[in-house]
């Protein structure tokens, strides 16, 4: 097979190497899937199929990397907007997930992997638990391989109710504990044959079940579960003598100082979904505190139910509260939190925190050619006095005019690429439209007063 080229020429680069910082007028040379050369008029290969991007007036970053994303409820935008985290575990957790097919997960999956290269975001941790049987995992993975973006998909091991709100009914499914141990174990060797990140687009972890939600023993029986199974990540899990570079834990408003130095010295990592939390009162996002601690920490969208995929507005909201939070502590001279750190969050830190800061995350040679190319030649984006400030503050996803993953192009001209958006476009409307007439039937009498004692219990603890 012959080589393939991408030559970038004329872009402002923000590298997110420290060594090379912001450059300008730079071109950037790709090789298949990998970045060869990055500088000033670079060379135009002498083999090969070469593809020229004119970058003039762009901004190229290294691809977002969203590090907690339920990438199911896809289908269900905008459901949850104005819902607390009782109202989410009781309604969404416990009715919808049990009323999906596995063609929805496959469409869910599919259209929410488009939406975040739409938005620039390239590589994902996608925490499933919406398999109901072997065919929603099997579908799952489709829609995610089907759309081409870089990630691990997390096999959740949360079992949804077979009879919508009706919690009791876990019991009669005879897809329980042990037969979803023993799926992970044929989605593992099925569809991940190579679970080398730096081989396979997409990799396999696991998704625990939340720590709240059984006791530690079963959390910790979980882990070396997922383990056995040669899952690259996990997500969510309580006993820090346990850990490993291999968790993630999600949210963490509620560590400790020792808690978070458990995790640094784990190399484990943390994710903050600043949306989700400052919403649904899980506490101000601790992915400031975990960083000046030494941890690894990046940012997630959590639940595509609530917000939308827009990145930019992510960092912007994480930055900003941190911000607020402390001028309430003190008086500030200077703003303490730049935008080229909460950047780093977005981009380099969640490459660490999916451990693959050796592959992605940044713009140097050697890497793999995930890019965004932001065209800031409009009206909200003119003058570019900072090219960092310009990203995280004043650009949109409209602004986003090429994204390219492994080397391969997926947005150009400010389309994604190769895509049926219309009946896509029928597929979704029509899927999210039955499973809202479905739950709207369920009586959540019941389901309501079990969540209310839980989340009183919670309370209590």
């Amino acid at each position: 097979m012959s080589d393939s080229y991408i030559l970038i020429t004329g872009a402002t680069v923000i590298s997110m190497d420290i060594s090379n910082g912001e450059t300008l007028n730079c071109d950037i040379l790709i090789e298949n899937e990998t970045i060869k050369a990055v500088g000033r008029d670079l060379s135009l290969p002498s083999d090969g199929k070469v593809v020229t991007i004119d970058a003039k007036n762009c901004i190229v970053t290294p691809g977002f990397v969203n590090g907690h994303h339920h990438m199911w409820q896809h289908l269900l935008r905008g459901l949850t907007v104005d819902w607390s985290l009782f109202g989410y575990s009781c309604h969404l957790r416990s009715v919808y997930g049990s009323l999906y097919t596995p063609d929805d997960v496959y469409f869910a999956n599919y259209a929410a992997a488009l939406s975040l290269l739409n938005n620039g975001i390239t590589t994902v941790l996608d925490h499933c638990h919406v398999i109901n049987s072997p065919a929603h995992a099997d579908m799952a993975v489709k829609g995610l391989k089907d759309a081409a973006i870089r990630g691990t998909f997390c096999y959740g091991f949360y079992q949804n109710p077979i009879v919508p709100g009706d919690l009791a009914s876990t019991a009669m499914d005879p897809f329980d504990q042990a037969a979803r141990v023993d799926d992970a174990r044929r989605v593992r060797q099925e569809h991940f044959s190579s679970n080398d990140a730096g081989s396979a687009l997409l990799t396999f972890g696991v998704a625990l079940n939340e720590p709240p939600m059984q006791p530690k023993e079963k959390n910790i029986e979980e882990l070396v579960i997922a383990r056995k199974l040669g899952a690259r990540l996990a997500t969510q899990f309580s006993d820090a003598k346990l850990m490993g570079p291999d968790i993630v834990f999600s949210h963490g408003a509620w560590m400790t100082d020792s808690e978070l130095a458990a995790v640094r010295s784990s190399r484990a990592g943390i994710v903050s979904t600043p949306d989700t939390e400052l919403q649904m009162g899980m506490g101000t996002p601790i992915a400031w505190k975990a960083a000046d601690l030494g941890c690894r920490t990046c940012l997630g969208l959590d639940i595509t139910s609530n917000h939308g995929n827009d990145f930019m507005a992510q960092m912007r909201l994480a930055l900003q509260t941190q911000r607020a939070r402390e001028h309430d502590q003190t008086v500030q001279r200077d703003v303490r939190r730049k935008a080229a750190d909460v950047l780093r969050m977005a981009t380099l830190g969640g490459a660490e925190v999916m451990q693959m800061e050796s592959l992605i995350g940044s713009i140097v040679p050697g890497k793999k050619a995930d890019l965004v190319i932001f065209r800031c030649d409009d009206i909200d984006t003119v003058p570019v006095v900072d090219p960092v400030g310009t990203v995280v503050f004043h650009a949109a996803p409209g602004n986003i005019d090429t994204v390219i993953v492994d080397g391969k192009i997926v947005k150009q001209n400010g389309q994604l690429v190769g895509v049926d958006w219309h009946s896509l476009h029928d597929q979704i409307v029509s899927r999210s439209q039955r499973l809202r007439d479905q739950a709207g039937q369920v009586d959540m009498g019941e389901s309501e007063s079990i969540f209310h004692s839980l989340f009183e219990k919670a309370m209590e603890e």
